[in-house]
């Protein structure tokens, strides 16, 4: 992934501006991990116990989850993770290059999703939040994984200070 800047100010298109910051937040993360040892990708410094590339890995699931799964009703396999604790493990045996492929995929699939879906579409399967099984939005999906993207690149960032003191975007 290249290096991905934010949108201009005086961007006003939501779906640009949606896109353009998921777009950024992915790419933050993927280089705040570019550099580390495969030991230190694999490692957590931080009491909650997840690592840089478990974090890959949650956020390829949750992209999977989101777009493909609820929104186009995919029948997308589930069978790998299969709790929330196995999204964020990451098994010895698994390759780090097969977990960044992974992330990659699953924010080209919503990309490419993105591209011919309008923001008021809704989600062909329901969720449940506060209490009722709700469409959502194909908009509040977007604005969803922005805000989760966005707040796990600043963990990655606290991450990789903690690992070997490197900081800045």
């Amino acid at each position: 992934m290249v290096e991905t800047p934010e949108p201009p100010p005086t961007l006003a298109d939501p779906r640009a501006l949606l896109l353009g910051y998921l777009d950024h937040s992915a790419a933050v993360i993927l280089r705040k991990l570019d550099g580390l040892s495969e030991r230190d990708l694999r490692r957590s410094v931080l009491p909650s116990g997840w690592t840089p590339l478990g974090m890959v890995k949650h956020l390829a699931c949750t992209e999977r989850f989101w777009v493909r799964y609820l929104f186009a009703g995919e029948d997308v396999d589930f069978s790998w993770p299969r709790t929330a604790e196995q999204e964020w493990f990451v098994a010895p045996a698994e390759p780090s290059a097969d977990i960044t492929a992974f992330f990659l995929a699953e924010h080209e699939n919503c990309a490419r999703l993105a591209a011919v879906t309008p923001l008021e579409g809704r989600a062909v399967r329901t969720t449940r939040r506060g209490g009722a099984e709700e469409h959502p939005t194909f908009a509040w999906i977007l604005c969803h994984l922005v805000q989760s993207f966005a707040r796990h690149a600043g963990h990655v960032d606290v991450g990789r200070e903690l690992i070997d003191g490197v900081t800045g975007k």
